[in-house]
């Protein structure tokens, strides 16, 4: 164990029995059990205000998150050789598996308790300082980006296999994209905006497999990406992120939908925008992005990948949302 790893460990007010490298994490065994430090990329305002809506769920009861441990500064942070670190706990539990019913299903417990939980922190910002996403701008902007690449295919003579796939796929996904818009548009996203102000919604922002770990229960970790946000904006990417990694499982929108209000409310005037958050072509867009930002005269393994993972799971997307498209 080196002097400054050992130091670091000493400023978080533990003694230091072994250190070791796992991964992006230090794993700590301490005189008080194991520890992990990790390096955070936020500014130490950004994690003050995180740690205390930490402290905060805990004392209102839910404790299955990653709680920061002070500094002898009594600070949740430790600066050292011009990084910014912070200690949890070790969660020595399996990464969630969106594919296992009871993890899924732990998962979606977790994620409402924590939306509901946190509506009720009252953290010191001004409404005027509160700035949220225009989702509308983004999306006309990914549209308009998706167009381009058309335009610069267009003008190609000798295309590449990846170039012939995007001609095909092109009208398919461009009036996806369109139809987005034109969703969030006729049902006014921004009342969603409205809402989460006057409640003071927080999104967790990482509702993936290796930020959510499972044992005896579910434990929310990696929360710096927390933002000002509606929670539909987190169950959008926790949706996006089981369709495209489980299409072979049997647990339906319904189901997922039905566990998670149980616990938070999802009002039906909702689904819509949920509908174009999940059908927007974002992966589609970036992948070709991807090649095009390039011009490689062969295409990566990996983008092509991505590319085949994509059309495979377009028919299962639209059975799997069926249920909420807006008529």
């Amino acid at each position: 164990m080196d002097e400054i790893t050992l130091n670091l460990v000493k400023e978080f007010n533990f003694n230091p029995k072994n250190v070791f490298k796992q991964k992006y994490m230090l794993i700590c065994k301490t005189d008080k059990g194991v520890k992990m430090i990790r390096a955070i990329n936020q500014s130490t305002d950004k994690i003050i205000f995180v740690h205390n809506i930490k402290e905060y769920l805990i004392n209102k009861g839910f404790k299955n998150l990653d709680k920061y441990y002070l500094s002898k500064e009594g600070n949740p942070y430790v600066i050292s050789e011009d990084n910014i670190y912070v200690m949890t706990d070790y969660y020595p539990f399996e990464e969630c598996d969106l594919s296992n019913k009871l993890h899924l299903e732990k998962s979606i417990n977790l994620l409402a308790n924590f939306h509901k939980l946190v509506q009720s922190f009252s953290y010191d910002i001004n409404d005027d300082d509160i700035e949220f996403i225009d989702l509308a701008k983004i999306f006309e902007k990914k549209i308009d980006s998706l167009a381009k690449m058309k335009k610069l295919v267009s003008k190609q003579k000798n295309l590449t296999d990846f170039e012939i796939n995007f001609i095909k796929n092109y009208n398919y996904f461009y009036q996806k994209a369109n139809n987005s818009l034109e969703i969030i548009l006729k049902y006014n996203y921004q009342n969603i905006n409205k809402l989460a102000r006057k409640n003071k919604m927080l999104c967790y922002n990482r509702a993936k497999e290796d930020a959510i770990f499972i044992g005896d229960n579910a434990y929310l970790t990696q929360m710096e990406n927390l933002d000002l946000n509606h929670f539909i904006y987190d169950i959008a990417r926790f949706l996006s992120r089981y369709i495209k990694k489980h299409k072979d499982n049997k647990t339906s929108l319904e189901e997922i939908l039905t566990t998670y209000s149980k616990i938070n409310y999802i009002d039906g005037n909702l689904l819509p925008i949920l509908y174009a958050l999940i059908t927007f072509p974002d992966r589609y867009i970036q992948t070709c992005q991807g090649f095009f930002e390039r011009r490689r005269t062969f295409t990566p393994i990996s983008l092509s990948s991505q590319m085949d993972n994509i059309l495979s799971l377009l028919e299962f997307e639209e059975e799997f949302l069926k249920k909420i498209k807006p008529k």
